[in-house]
């Protein structure tokens, strides 16, 4: 059937399936990290927070691999169903993608005040699990308390200065409800970036896939 193939559809043919081989080989590498760090974190207490999220890389790893082994052996095999499979996957992908972006978006103005319930259950509480958070926070984003030092009315915690050892001179002088929220935003708009390079890329795997697909049964007739 290539040999029917008019030059514009074998060229789009020959770009869907080295992108999604690209892909293939990026989501087979996630699922393989996501593996190895699910197995060693089993029996690490050290690390057992970070099982979740190699857990998810496992599931996003075999995500990709699974749709963009579609894409490749649809291109291929010139497989009309693969490739509409493979589109419909994708669009799926879109949706889900266009949908996490508008839930953020709509969230993300809450972050200060998320903040601030974190701090005051880890400040009244003595919630472990919020301290941690807290003093995550604190130490990644160089701040401290909500507005500044003073909420912990003298009791600083250690994370809230580089020596280790804070006092009311030492202590960032940044609040963490605003450096926290900034700083989300920030990677928000990188991320945000990475996403919509990401979603014209796959707009136009889509596109591809169909006007692939469409040539195939016109020449399957």
């Amino acid at each position: 059937m290539a040999a029917g193939l008019r030059c514009g559809s074998t060229t789009i043919k020959y770009l869907l399936f080295f992108f999604n081989f690209i892909f293939c080989l990026c989501g087979l590498a996630l699922l393989v990290l996501g593996v190895l760090g699910t197995l060693r974190s089993i029996d690490s207490d050290q690390i057992a927070n970070l099982k979740n999220s190699f857990i998810v890389i496992c599931v996003v790893g075999g995500a990709i691999f699974v749709i963009s082994f579609c894409g490749c052996c649809g291109a291929v095999r010139e497989s009309n169903c693969m490739l509409v499979t493979f589109a419909v996957l994708l669009l799926t992908i879109i949706i889900c993608e266009v949908a996490i972006a508008i839930v953020l978006f709509v969230n993300i103005g809450g972050i200060p005040e998320a903040v601030q319930l974190v701090f005051k259950d880890a400040k009244e509480n003595k919630n472990t699990a919020s301290m941690e958070t807290v003093n995550w926070i604190q130490t990644n984003f160089k701040c401290c308390g909500t507005k500044d030092a003073s909420f912990w009315e003298g009791k600083i915690p250690d994370s809230c200065c580089d020596s280790g050892k804070c006092d009311t001179k030492t202590t960032y002088s940044d609040g963490c409800s605003k450096t926290f929220s900034d700083g989300l935003k920030m990677i928000g708009k990188a991320l945000g970036a990475v996403a919509i390079a990401f979603a014209v890329i796959e707009v136009i795997g889509v596109w591809f896939a169909l006007a692939l697909a469409g040539e195939i049964k016109k020449l399957s007739r």
